[in-house]
C-alpha cells in the first residue's frame, strides 16, 4: 500500500510541476527606460522609446559609459508611427528582436506640437499600456520629444537617467499627480518643461539636456510656458524651494543668495462683497551662502534690510505667475480647488460655471515672511 501511494504521489508531481511554460528571459526583453510621443502627420502619432543596450555600456575596467562599436552611444532609440500609442509600440515592434518591456519606464515625454492640441489620450495611454508605472515622470519637450531621446549628456550613460534626476529634483510631476489635476476642478496641470542645450555658451552640440521653465495647461491643452522668473514663482507656490537657492539684490550690482531649507505655503480664504478674495503667507528659511556686499546680518539694521529685499523678489516671483496665469484664464495654484473643497455648495452655484472669466479679476495677496537662520560669513554692517 505504501509503494501504492510512494507512485502516485510520484505521478501528480509530475503533472503539477510542468515548469514555467510562460516564462521570458531576460535576453529576449528590450528594457524601455523613457518614452517620447510627438505630433505627426494625417492625425498620426510619432511614438519613440530609449532602451540601454548593455553590450555598449561599458563595465569593468572599461573607458566608461561611452558608445559601443557602432560609435551611436550605449542605448538605441526607435520610432513607430501609428493612430495611437499602442498602434506606435506595435509598429516598433516590428523592427526589434526583443520584445518591448515597459515596466521600467522612468520618464515620458510629450512633444510641444502635441501638447497643444491636448494630452488626455498620452496620460490615459500610459494606464492601459501592460505593465506601465502611473509613478512615470511627465515632462513636456521644447520642440520634439525625440530630440530629447537622442541627446546624450555626458555625465550619464543614456538621456533618460538624467531627466529622471532632474525630475525628482524639481515639482515631482508623474502620470498620476498629471491625471489627478485634469479631473480637479479648479485646477490646472503644471509640467515640467525640457529642452536640449550645451554645456557651455559656444556647445553648438546640444548633447545635454535643461529643465529651468515649466509648461502651463489650460484643460488638457498647453497654455504658454513660464520664464525663469515664473517658474521660480511656480516653485516657491508648490512648496518645492527646499535645497533650492534664491538671489536678490541688496545694493549697486551686488547680491546677497540663500540656500533654502524650509518652503511653505498657506492660503487664507475671505469673502469681501459676496466674492472670493485670498491671502496667499509664503514661508522661506533658509542659510546665507552667498554675500557680495559682505553685510553683516548680526546687526539687527542691516538684518532687516536684507530680509524686506529677499521678501521682495519672493513676492514679485509669484505674482508674476499668478498675474500670467490669470489672464489666460488658468488656475495655476488651484484657488478653484480650495473653493470645491471649502465651499462647495456656493462652488456649485455660484463661481464654478463661470470661474476661468472670474481669475483675470481675483484678488490675491501674497504676504512672505522670511528668514536667514545661519551665516558662513561675518561680514560688515551696512551703513544708512
Amino acid at each position: 500500500m505504501k509503494v501504492v501511494r510512494l507512485w502516485f504521489t510520484c505521478i501528480i508531481s509530475v503533472v503539477l510541476l510542468t515548469g514555467c511554460w510562460d516564462r521570458s528571459e531576460i535576453n529576449d526583453i528590450g528594457f524601455v527606460v523613457a518614452t517620447g510621443v510627438d505630433k505627426g502627420s494625417n492625425n498620426k502619432i510619432l511614438f519613440s522609446l530609449q532602451i540601454p543596450l548593455p553590450s555598449s555600456m561599458g563595465g569593468a575596467g572599461s573607458s566608461g559609459g561611452g558608445g559601443g562599436t557602432s560609435g551611436e552611444g550605449p542605448f538605441l532609440v526607435a520610432q513607430g508611427v501609428g493612430g495611437n500609442e499602442r498602434q506606435g509600440i506595435e509598429d516598433i515592434q516590428t523592427k526589434l528582436s526583443r520584445r518591448v518591456y515597459l515596466g521600467h519606464r522612468r520618464v515620458h515625454i510629450i512633444g510641444e506640437s502635441l501638447a497643444k492640441e491636448g494630452i488626455e489620450k498620452s496620460l490615459n495611454a500610459i494606464f492601459t499600456q501592460p505593465r506601465s508605472r502611473i509613478s512615470t515622470f511627465l515632462l513636456i519637450a521644447k520642440g520634439d520629444a525625440v530630440k530629447l531621446l537622442k541627446s546624450q549628456p555626458r555625465m550619464e550613460q543614456y538621456s533618460g537617467e538624467g531627466m529622471r534626476e532632474m525630475s525628482k529634483s524639481g515639482i515631482n510631476m508623474t502620470a498620476r499627480d498629471a491625471l489627478q489635476d485634469l479631473s480637479r476642478e479648479g485646477k490646472d496641470m503644471v509640467i515640467p518643461m525640457i529642452e536640449t542645450a550645451g554645456t557651455t555658451k559656444d556647445d553648438k552640440s546640444k548633447k545635454e539636456v535643461q529643465m529651468d521653465s515649466f509648461a502651463v495647461f489650460k484643460n488638457d491643452k498647453l497654455s504658454f510656458s513660464t520664464t525663469r522668473k515664473e517658474a521660480s514663482g511656480i516653485l516657491w507656490l508648490f512648496e518645492k524651494m527646499n535645497k533650492k537657492s534664491v538671489s536678490f539684490p541688496v545694493a549697486k550690482n551686488e547680491e546677497l543668495s540663500v540656500l533654502i531649507f524650509e518652503n511653505s505655503t498657506e492660503p487664507n480664504l475671505q469673502m469681501v462683497d459676496g466674492k472670493p478674495t485670498f491671502l496667499l503667507t509664503v514661508r522661506a528659511a533658509g542659510v546665507l551662502f552667498e554675500n557680495e556686499p559682505n553685510y553683516r546680518i548680526e546687526d539687527p539694521k542691516t538684518y532687516r534690510l536684507i530680509i524686506s529685499k529677499m521678501e521682495n523678489q519672493i513676492k514679485k516671483e509669484i505674482l508674476a505667475i499668478l498675474k500670467h496665469a490669470h489672464s489666460q484664464g488658468v488656475d495655476v495654484f488651484g484657488f478653484g480647488w480650495y473653493l470645491f473643497k471649502n465651499k462647495h455648495q456656493y462652488w456649485e452655484q455660484k463661481w464654478q460655471k463661470d470661474w476661468r472669466t472670474m481669475l483675470p479679476d481675483l484678488k490675491v495677496t501674497v504676504k512672505v515672511d522670511a528668514d536667514i537662520h545661519r551665516s558662513t560669513n561675518t561680514g560688515i554692517i551696512e551703513k544708512e
